[in-house]
């Protein structure tokens, strides 16, 4: 980890005591510290001194080829103003702030510049010009032709409203970024600190590093372990990355392959439970559910992403003869276990307190980062080989949170901004009730449409921005359509975040292509094909009920089961091989009857139909897989012999 305490500019020490201060006070909040200190604070004044810190940071952050100037000085000096302004003065803002129009409106201007400048130097313009476009809609909505005819607000009041209103800018995006968004990246940070990524690794290479094409499949599991933890693509690709893709190049894949398979199976950390990126965080808030709900739901998708990709690599190894990974098996379970003994603990801790004690997922984390630092200061005092962190290791951990979470708190507060001029001007309704007046004729359409605009949104916008967008605007046309609120919302956020592997603006492939040496086009686009069971997977928790383990057991194992055989017979009907060379007759076959398998048979025909399209399936992937079995027992018998 870059111990960022080394550092001697004076912009960096004051950017660490600033970013250290912001995991601190999410810890702080939900702890409830100021109410047992006896202080009277609101959730809003606390993440206004949140983001105002992390506003700071981020102008305190030198860019690329640049120093800091006088005005990134005082843009950073701004923030705090603000910030400490708002803290202060929130409570009468908020409850009369026309009798204070000047110093609402003025924190709306001061609010609304530093934030769209701190997302400009973080995620570029397509955020901004989106808020741009509202904020015209909202002061000349009467120009606007036809049925999306608005009523005009006044200038002033609209900035009041971005600068004092709880459902704008201090909203619930903000909040949920706060206060737990940011504890969950600090737990991160710390399990990475004791050596998470190593043990993460191992445990792939054990899992995973024996069968064909392993290095690749060590990769796929490496990634999937490790973005549980971090909920991040890129960083996934740029932490697993480096080790795995030079392994798999060396195992015979090519460059292109090698990135892609890494930038696919980054991509999932986003789904893989527990921790699945701050859109997951905010669908909690959404639906009203406690988050182990969205763990439950995310679970069987999640592994049915991995287990596509997993089957594609294997298939490609078999086909292409490509060895196994076992340079990457090293040691015994129990060596393994031993050495990543503090993240196993804390992983349980987390999951435990979730699970176990039926804690907030907030509660929960806060317990097992604490647990992480005491073990790690332990055998750090201990002089412990493994798992070990010094106490300046500790606050280069908490100031490399604090600096990760900049981005989402800004974000976050300019998607409340969004989401608070749809709801001031009634677009928000207005568009949803087009939606489903849409979906009425169609639902399958609607879906679709919903599906290119969370991809397009996605060109340009990070995953927490398009989910909130979709969920604003698309998840009530598709609850109103009959559609369960958990499908509709899970199915919004995998196409929110399937930009990612979706070429042009593939931005985890892209990173992986950086460190694999490959064409950045070239592996965006095979990432794309590498992916393509995660543009369909969505559909089915629409048609498909028990993906998503809101139904019976049985269902559910029957759901899981049959998508894998489907996903199987496509993968293998594409890539003309299985377990063994496929025909161009079988080949025909396995696509259609992996397709077949797809269709909701239950409801256009009867169950029994579904049934047998799927026993069908099985029958004739179990048929290959025994086959090629009996083939291939001569040659390892004279092998061995």
């Amino acid at each position: 980890m870059d111990d960022s305490v080394t550092h001697t500019a004076p912009g960096r020490h004051v950017s660490a005591v600033l970013a250290v201060a912001v995991p601190l006070l999410a810890m702080a909040w939900v702890l409830a510290l100021p109410q047992r200190a006896g202080l009277m604070i609101f959730p809003q004044q606390m993440v206004a001194l949140m983001l105002g810190l992390s506003l700071a940071v981020c102008f305190l952050r030198p860019r690329p080829g640049t120093s800091l100037g006088l005005l990134d000085r005082l843009l950073a000096a701004a923030s705090l103003a603000l910030a400490a302004h708002v803290f202060v003065r929130f409570p009468v803002l908020s409850e009369r702030a026309w009798d204070h129009p000047v110093e609402a409106a003025t924190v709306g201007v001061a609010v609304i510049l530093l934030v769209m400048e701190g997302l400009r130097r973080v995620i570029g313009i397509t955020l901004i010009i989106i808020f741009a476009a509202l904020v015209l809609y909202a002061v000349a909505g009467q120009w606007v032709p036809g049925a999306l005819q608005g009523r005009p607000q006044p200038i002033g009041d609209v900035l009041q409203y971005l600068g004092t209103d709880s459902s704008a800018t201090w909203g619930q995006s903000l909040q949920i970024a706060a206060f737990v968004v940011v504890l969950f990246v600090l737990f991160a940070a710390f399990l990475m600190g004791t050596g998470g990524s190593d043990f993460f690794s191992s445990v792939a290479g054990r899992i995973s590093g024996k069968g064909p094409g392993g290095s690749a499949k060590v990769a796929v599991t490496a990634s999937g372990l490790t973005g549980m933890i971090s909920g991040s693509a890129v960083s996934n690709v740029m932490t697993t990355g480096v080790i795995t893709i030079p392994v798999m190049k060396r195992a015979g894949f090519s460059a292109t392959h090698a990135s892609a398979i890494e930038a696919v199976a980054s991509t999932g950390g986003q789904l893989m439970p527990p921790i699945m990126g701050a859109a997951a965080f905010l669908m909690a808030e959404f639906l009203q559910v406690p988050y182990r709900d969205i763990i439950v739901a995310a679970a069987l998708p999640a592994l049915l992403y991995f287990l596509s990709l997993y089957i594609q690599i294997d298939f490609i190894a078999r086909r292409d003869r490509l060895p196994s990974a076992r340079e990457e098996v090293q040691g015994s379970f129990a060596s393994i276990l031993l050495k990543g003994w503090v993240s196993l603990v804390a992983i349980v801790a987390l999951m435990g307190g979730i699970f176990g004690f039926d804690l907030a997922a907030e509660i929960s984390v806060v317990y097992a980062t604490l647990i992480i630092v005491a073990l790690a200061l332990v055998a750090w005092a201990l002089k412990l080989r493994y798992g070990a962190m010094s106490p300046r290791q500790v606050l280069a951990a908490l100031i490399e949170a604090g600096r990760s979470t900049c981005d989402v708190l800004l974000i976050c507060a300019a998607a409340g901004m969004i989401i608070g001029l749809m709801t001031l001007t009634g677009l928000g309704f207005t568009l949803s009730y087009y939606l489903m007046s849409f979906g009425s004729e169609s639902m399958f359409l609607l879906l679709l449409l919903s599906a290119v605009i969370g991809v397009v949104l996605g060109l340009g916008l990070p995953t927490t921005a398009v989910y909130l967008l979709l969920a604003t605007l698309a998840a009530p046309a598709l609850v109103q359509l009959g559609i369960p609120p958990m499908s509709a919302h899970m199915f919004l956020l995998y196409y929110g975040m399937l930009s990612m592997i979706t070429p042009p603006i593939a931005i985890a492939a892209y990173a992986a292509a950086s460190i694999g040496g490959a064409d950045q086009y070239r592996t965006g686009f095979a990432a794309f094909l590498f992916g393509w069971a995660s543009y369909i997977l969505p559909f089915y928790f629409i048609y498909k009920p028990g993906l998503l383990m809101d139904t019976s057991w049985m269902q559910s194992a029957y759901v899981f089961v049959s998508t894998a055989v489907s996903l199987a017979l496509i993968a293998g009907g594409v890539l003309g091989h299985g377990h063994k060379a496929l025909s161009l007759a079988q080949r025909a076959l396995w696509v259609l009857l992996g397709i077949a398998v797809i269709i909701p048979l239950s409801q256009m025909l009867s169950p029994l139909a579904e049934y047998g399209v799927a026993a069908a399936a099985a029958v004739v992937l179990g048929a290959h897989l025994l086959s090629a079995r009996r083939e291939a027992a001569p040659v390892r018998a004279e092998v061995s012999s």
